[in-house]
């Protein structure tokens, strides 16, 4: 009899492909994925421990999932993140679960299948191989390049649950990438811990291996989105993503976490850039590429952060004016040098992340602004609000199309922007 597996993730990209592998792994066992908990004889959940929100998510997925298991007699398998650093804040909730690192997935397979008596699989944190899952239908497709980092950020757990960096082998990754494409992907996301760092370990770089995929030559239509990259590791690549941007199967797309405006702050977050050459480097991008979408990361609420430091990160958003800034209320991490620090009080953090997100959204809708009256050539991923249709622009900006016809997922369309919001674009398709 067929066995039948849910899965459910939470956190980065790089966690969904994850998942993707588990589950590749699990159907070669002859297990079938459903879409419904109860339909499953055993229930996967990949967590995130980023923040302590991410946590929580977790933990609230692992006591409704095990009345699910007590009820259908199903299991519950756990990975992701939080297993690597707070596994027993998860033990404590489920002791019959089954709990494996990210550093072993490849074992989740064998592990299930020999239903061993110890469910409590804490591995290193180094992932020593290639981990990339096959592509198996749908418009996107998530391509890890490599796991672990090389930074050491006060503030981040990283590190210490997935490791130093181990980059996967440029044949490999292109191995999967023609596969994915010729399979009828449209969208390829190049995705790790830091992108930027790619190759470090094996003498090459982000972007050759970027011009050896964009090498491949096919009549398939697609688009690469370049995922995130830390900022110092990118500094040495700006002539080579200058270069990059100009091919047109490339989103005009660029995520690059600045964290905080104020040099100080940088510092004490061991971040090894100054502001100023952050500001050098987004110049320099768009001096060559002025319509580059341009993301970034700040936390607000770091220990050290003063009135001053965090109008210091004002300033900064508002000279460089981002198209998108992820906010994030600074979460203590285990194992940080910053967890042991004087913390701030809740109420300054979620004031300072209302001052900002007011700017921000200010700041994206002019920049949205720019597009209202104008025709693009969108790719349609799937359904986005209200019944309508998602898709992504030039430069990966969400267009939402005003059509409910779902035959044109995964498809080029041409649309006119009638409208637009701080967070995406509102069109109508054409012809």
């Amino acid at each position: 009899m067929t066995k039948k597996f849910y899965i459910e993730t939470f956190g980065c990209t790089f966690n969904e492909a994850d998942s993707r592998f588990i589950s590749h792994s699990l159907k070669e066992l002859n297990y079938y994925q459903v879409n419904d908990p109860n339909e499953a004889d055993l229930i996967i959940i990949n967590t995130c421990s980023v923040r302590s929100e991410s946590e929580n998510k977790a933990i609230e997925a692992l006591k409704r999932y095990g009345k699910v298991a007590d009820q259908k007699g199903s299991k519950i398998l756990v990975t992701g993140c939080m297993v690597k650093l707070n596994p027993f804040k998860l033990y404590e909730i489920r002791k019959d679960a089954i709990y494996v690192t990210p550093s072993l997935i490849k074992e989740i397979p064998k592990i299930v299948n020999e239903q061993s008596e110890n469910n409590l699989l804490i591995g290193g944190s180094d992932r020593l191989y290639d981990v990339i899952p096959k592509y198996e239908g749908g418009v996107t497709y998530i391509l890890p390049i490599s796991s672990g980092c090389l930074g050491s950020c006060t503030f981040c757990s990283v590190r210490y649950t997935r490791g130093t960096l181990y980059s996967y082998r440029p044949s490999e990754i292109k191995k999967a990438f023609i596969e994915a494409v010729e399979g009828g992907a449209k969208e390829i996301y190049i995705t790790s811990q830091d992108n930027a760092c790619y190759g470090l370990d094996i003498q090459t770089d982000l972007c050759e291996l970027i011009e050896g995929l964009l090498e491949y030559k096919t009549n398939k239509e697609f688009k690469i989105r370049i995922g995130m990259f830390t900022p110092w590791f990118a500094f040495r690549l700006v002539n080579k993503l200058k270069k990059i941007y100009h091919n047109k199967r490339v989103y005009k797309f660029c995520h690059v976490p600045v964290q905080s405006g104020d040099d100080r702050v940088l510092k004490d977050m061991q971040r090894p850039h100054t502001v100023s050459e952050f500001i050098e480097f987004i110049n320099e991008l768009r001096s060559e590429h002025p319509d580059l979408f341009i993301a970034t990361d700040i936390i607000v609420g770091f220990p050290i952060e003063d009135e001053e430091a965090f109008e210091n990160t004002v300033k900064l958003v508002e000279k460089l004016e981002f198209d998108k800034v992820h906010i994030a209320q600074y979460s203590p991490r285990p194992f940080t040098k910053a967890a042991f620090y004087v913390q701030l009080p809740d109420s300054v953090k979620k004031q300072r992340s209302r001052i900002l997100t007011k700017i921000v959204d200010e700041i994206s809708y002019k920049r949205n602004l720019k597009f209202l009256g104008k025709k693009l050539n969108v790719l349609i991923i799937g359904e986005g609000e209200k019944g309508y249709l998602e898709g992504r622009a030039y430069d990966y900006r969400c267009v939402i199309v005003k059509s409910e016809e779902k035959s044109l997922i995964g498809k080029f369309i041409d649309v006119e922007v009638k409208d637009v919001t701080p967070h995406y674009l509102i069109a109508s398709p054409l012809n």
